[in-house]
């Protein structure tokens, strides 16, 4: 004990500076794996692009009229507070955000392919003006093509024809467009002003701009965006750790309390437990330093697990009241330290997850249960050895022996009634989709999903896509792209799509159409006369007058980017990643990203997923085209997952078989081990196929789980069956006691997680419910007399 004492005060230090560096992480996408591809597209969608951490508020009115009129004011009364934000940026149509498009067209045409400006350079010399605009009357008097005639009354000199095959309709259905159809729901970004990088500072910034902006009547008002996220996952996260470590105390402490009666024992075991979670989040801190939406509920589980360690010293105190309390603490310590290194072991295997929050939550859980095991072997004999903790064991008459009917009934019930089950119902499905990682409880994403819905059409699903490369490459790769799409559209695998190569930076370009730029600047005067002339009113030329301003300004430099405060830039900045922004969303040096979109059949939110796959297998990736929307995430996680599966199976059975080797070296109770778990996972199955539940992303985690608890109750079990030669109504009164309390207590912990705010961890809890209540089922109920019926043939 001194050297207990001893390692205690060492621990202190370290202890405590875990703790301090502990923190909750509140981004979502830092539980998901950093190198899938999809994964990286989704994080660059938020970090590199102007808007991608903004709060974007979402506002619903009865009419047009009064979502425009609320949007103003909406805006006006987060400008009047510079310090609170930067900007606000209103929900308007890309060309309509940027007046006539003017600012765009005129960077799109500096970018443009340098022989087609030198064509319309000739085009329009000398004599040329005249043709084209006689060309253009033309086609106004005689054409039946509406569009092409509202192009030819405000292009007459048919300036855009440089752009090629690129248009204006690339900027159609990106994520610039924030309005609906209707006018009646609109949509606004604010930048912060400030760092609201944590999640305490973003509530409270939060909080300040909904003060500000009050409740405007017959108006729908909805937050989300990355500071909402932040805010409520914290917060989630903060409400979740102490209530489902509050709820798991109580619940385990009323158990104990029904089955045992006993209130010291219990308030030792209460402190025990506080002391071992405690060294847990030092310890924890000090390895992880966070804790995340999905591994919050390591704490629930862990409780559940080593409160086992107390009751199994606790019973072994009381088949031996007149044991010391080293003697009790030599009896328990084997089958605690097998059960306590074996479970540790089986969570260890998660670290072999692809899903950091998994990972995570492996490592917690396993540090705790290694550290609940030494406190408990420590501590727990001190107060289990006292005399008043002694109780005589009641046993009661076992009717029938092993010659009993209900277990014989039970056995075959189980054995034969699983895999019936099975065979008509099938195999519990897989859900390769990305739900499983998203919020359970979410404001911020039920917000985000109505912007879908209300922004997209009812049978068209919208996702993101990011083209990403060298910066030299990125025009190149987005004609490919433009391509790849139009062909998939020819075939009916996409509806529509926006690809805005038109505005992606060609420096060489920009070099060689300089010369044609300062051409049309000495020569527009020429022009406008020649329009004037030809009978074209003056708004005819307001096109060729917008180019000629922003190009003259661009002149007087050395051919720059848009000024930060132009509208240009503010579109641009939503649509490319380059420079500096793309540096800090983790790009090298060099890189950058284009954003586009396309639409493919199904609902805003939920494309086909059958469409979907096959575009990504489509989509030329060595290009780097990559699918950026969460929707796009759930075949290659999928493809993940089921092969870490493979790999956490490895190490849990090379414990199973190792522990079970040295534990009983007889061929019967190996047998019985694996039966029983089988039998266990075999009624999980069953039970998810009658009810239709399905394994997803993180529920497949559940089966080592599974064989490593299950492991744990059944060594327990057979070794008292051995102690006490297959006294079954000895054992079940003493040992199975204990381990039907500590599998109860399990399940409480595991229960909490269904409380969690992840849909995949909640499901984790469920699946690890209903499997470890099946295997102690097997373990209490049918193991004892399985063990009888084969000693007694042997």
């Amino acid at each position: 004990m001194k050297r207990v004492w001893l390692a205690i005060l060492i621990l202190i230090p370290l202890v405590l500076a875990g703790l301090w560096r502990l923190r909750l992480e509140t981004d979502i996408l830092a539980t998901l794996p950093a190198e899938v591809p999809e994964v990286r597209a989704l994080k660059l969608l938020r970090d590199g692009f102007a808007g991608g951490s903004d709060l974007v508020i979402a506002l619903e009115a009865p009419d047009e009229e009064a979502a425009v009129t609320a949007a103003e004011v909406v805006a006006e009364k987060l400008e009047q507070r510079p310090d609170l934000v930067k900007e606000v940026r209103r929900a308007q149509d890309v060309m309509q955000e940027s007046g006539s498009g003017v600012e765009l067209m005129a960077w799109a045409l500096q970018n443009a392919d340098p022989a087609k400006m030198r064509e319309l350079k000739a085009r329009l010399d000398g004599d040329g003006a005249r043709s084209q605009l006689q060309k253009s009357l033309s086609l106004v008097g005689s054409s039946l093509d509406g569009e092409a005639v509202q192009r030819a009354l405000y292009d007459p000199f048919g300036l855009l024809e440089a752009l090629g095959d690129l248009s204006m309709e690339g900027l159609e259905g990106t994520m610039a467009g924030l309005s609906s159809e209707d006018g009646t729901f609109r949509v606004l970004q604010v930048t912060p002003n400030g760092n609201v990088g944590n999640y305490r500072a973003a509530t409270v910034w939060l909080e300040e701009v909904k003060a500000v902006l009050g409740q405007q009547e017959g108006i729908t008002m909805r937050f989300t965006g990355e500071p909402a996220f932040q805010s409520e996952i914290g917060a989630g996260i903060e409400k979740d750790m102490s209530g489902t470590i509050g709820m798991t105390e109580l619940m385990i402490a009323l158990l104990f309390w029904v089955m045992f009666r006993r209130l010291k024992p219990l308030l030792w075991i209460q402190g025990l437990l506080i002391l071992s979670m405690v060294v847990t989040l030092g310890i924890g801190g000090l390895l992880v330093g966070k804790l995340s939406i999905m591994s919050l509920g390591f704490a629930a589980i862990v409780l559940g697990i080593i409160v086992d360690y107390a009751v199994l010293i606790i019973q072994e105190a009381r088949k031996h009241p007149e044991a010391t309390a080293g003697e009790v603490r030599k009896m328990a310590a084997p089958g605690i330290i097998a059960g306590g290194v074996s479970t540790a072991v089986v969570f260890l295997s998660l670290m072999l997850s692809g899903l950091p929050g998994l990972r995570e939550l492996g490592l917690l859980v396993a540090l705790g249960v290694l550290a609940g095991l030494v406190v408990m072997l420590a501590f727990a004999p001190k107060f289990a050895a006292h005399p008043e903790a002694s109780l005589a064991v009641m046993v009661p008459e076992e009717r029938g022996g092993y010659r009993s009917l209900l277990p014989v009934t039970l056995s075959l019930l189980l054995l034969l009634g699983a895999p019936l089950v099975l065979v008509l119902n099938g195999m519990p499905a897989f859900q390769s989709g990305a739900d499983a990682l998203r919020p359970t409880r979410s404001e911020a994403m039920d917000t985000f999903e109505w912007i879908q819905q209300r922004l997209g059409r009812e049978d068209e699903a919208s996702v993101p896509v990011l083209i990403t490369g060298p910066e030299t490459a990125l025009k190149q790769r987005a004609s490919t792209l433009v391509q790849t799409l139009d062909e998939a559209k020819q075939q009916g695998a996409v509806v529509r799509h926006a690809v805005p190569a038109m505005l992606i930076p060609d420096l060489a370009a920009q070099k060689e159409n300089r010369t044609v730029m300062e051409w049309l600047v000495g020569e527009a005067a020429r022009l406008e006369k020649e329009a004037d002339v030809a009978g074209y009113a003056p708004a005819a030329t307001a096109l060729l007058r917008g180019l000629v301003a922003q190009w003259a300004a661009s002149l007087k430099g050395a051919w720059p980017q848009p000024a930060e405060s132009s509208v240009a830039y503010s579109v641009l900045a939503r649509m490319l990643a380059t420079g500096e922004r793309a540096k800090m969303a983790g790009m090298v040096d060099g890189e950058g990203a284009v954003l586009a979109s396309l639409s493919l059949a199904g609902r805003p939110g939920m494309p086909d997923r059958e469409k979907l796959e096959a575009l990504q297998e489509r989509l030329p990736a060595e290009k780097g085209a990559w699918l950026a929307g969460w929707e796009a995430m759930g075949g290659a996680l999928s493809s993940m997952v089921k092969h870490d599966l493979k790999r956490q199976l490895v190490p849990v059975l090379l414990v199973l078989v190792v522990t079970l080797l040295i534990t009983f070296r007889n061929a019967t109770d190996l047998l019985l081990s694996v039966v029983m778990l089988a039998s266990g996972l075999a009624g999980l199955a069953a039970t998810m196929s009658l009810f239709g539940v399905g394994w997803n992303l993180a529920s497949l985690a559940a089966i080592p789980l599974l064989l490593g608890t299950g492991l744990d109750y059944g060594i327990h079990m057979l070794l008292a069956m051995q102690r006490s030669n297959n006294d079954v109504a000895m054992v079940r009164a003493t040992t199975g006691k204990a381990v039907f309390f500590s599998g109860m207590t399990t399940v409480i912990g595991f229960a909490s997680l269904f409380f969690a705010g992840n849909k995949g961890v909640s499901s984790l809890g469920l699946a690890c419910c209903v499997g470890t209540l099946w295997i102690l089922f097997v373990v209490v109920v049918l193991l004892p007399h399985w063990r009888v019926w084969l000693s007694r043939r042997s």
